[in-house]
C-alpha cells in the first residue's frame, strides 16, 4: 500500500517527537550529575581517617600523589566506605575505596595519598639522661607532623611527677613514649603504711612492698609483722589502702 504524503509528515514528525524526548530526558539525567572536586574527595578522606585512626587533637590533611581523573557522581550526599584494610596511622598509604550515594556504589578508586598529622608534641630543650624525672627537666611545646616521627609521641604531662626517662634523650629531640616510663611511687621493698578500712573504722599498720607501685594502681605488700601477703590501692608514696 503506498504511503501516502500525509502519513508520511506523521512519521517524520512522530520521530522528531521521540527523538527530542530522548534528548530531554538525557539532558534531565546529566544536569542531575556532577564533578567531585579533589578538595571534596579530600575533605571525605580526611573524615573518614579522623573517625577510622580516632584523631582527637591537631590537624590531619590528605594530598593526592597524582592528578585526580575526573570523578562524576549523581546527585546526593556522598560516602566514603574503605575496601581496603589500613590499620594504624601512616603518612603514606595506597588505599581502595568507594563512594556510595544513598547506599548505592557511585565509585570505584584506588589513589596513593600522603598523610600529614600535625598536632603539638614535647621537644626537649637540653639533654636529659636515663631515670631523669620530667617534671624537672626543660620542654617546650612544637607542632610537628606525628606521622614523620620514627615511634609515637608521649602526650602526657610532664607536670607530674610520675614520669621519668628510660633512656638518653639529646636535645631538640621529640619526647617518644618508648624512651619513657612510669615512676614508681612506691619501689620493691619499702616500708609503707597499710591502711585497712571497714565502714567508719580505720586500722593502720607498718608493711613491706613486694613490688613497685603507682599512683592510682595496685601493688602486693605483706604486714611487717606476719608473712601475709595483701594488696593495696597505692595513695601516695607511703600510704596503701587495703583492698579485698
Amino acid at each position: 500500500m503506498p504511503i501516502t504524503m500525509r502519513r508520511l509528515l506523521l512519521l517524520i514528525r512522530c520521530l522528531l517527537g521521540a527523538v527530542s524526548l530522548a534528548m530531554a530526558a538525557g539532558d534531565a539525567a546529566s544536569s542531575t550529575q556532577h564533578t567531585m572536586s579533589g578538595e571534596e574527595l579530600a575533605g571525605l578522606l580526611e573524615t573518614s581517617l579522623r573517625n577510622l585512626w580516632k584523631v582527637q587533637d591537631g590537624t590531619l590533611t590528605v594530598e593526592f600523589e597524582r592528578n585526580l581523573p575526573a570523578i562524576s557522581l549523581p546527585a546526593g550526599e556522598p560516602a566514603l566506605r574503605w575496601t581496603t584494610q589500613i590499620q594504624q596511622p601512616n603518612r603514606r598509604i595506597y588505599p581502595q575505596f568507594e563512594i556510595r550515594i544513598d547506599d548505592q556504589v557511585a565509585a570505584s578508586l584506588a589513589i596513593p595519598i600522603r598523610v600529614k598529622w600535625v598536632r603539638e608534641v614535647w621537644v626537649t630543650e637540653s639533654a636529659i639522661g636515663t631515670q631523669v624525672a620530667l617534671s624537672g627537666t626543660s620542654l617546650q611545646r612544637q607542632s610537628l607532623d606525628v606521622l614523620s616521627l620514627n615511634g609515637s609521641a608521649w602526650s602526657g604531662d610532664p607536670a607530674g611527677d610520675d614520669w621519668m626517662t628510660s633512656s638518653p634523650i639529646p636535645a631538640g629531640a621529640v619526647l617518644l613514649e618508648r624512651s619513657l616510663r612510669r615512676k614508681p611511687a612506691i619501689r620493691r621493698g619499702d616500708t609503707i603504711s597499710a591502711r585497712l578500712e571497714e565502714g567508719a573504722l580505720s586500722v593502720e599498720f607498718q608493711a613491706i612492698a613486694l613490688e613497685d607501685g603507682f599512683k592510682g594502681g595496685t601493688l602486693k605488700f605483706r604486714s611487717a609483722l606476719k608473712p601475709v601477703e595483701l594488696k593495696g590501692k597505692v595513695i601516695n608514696e607511703t600510704i596503701v589502702v587495703v583492698v579485698r
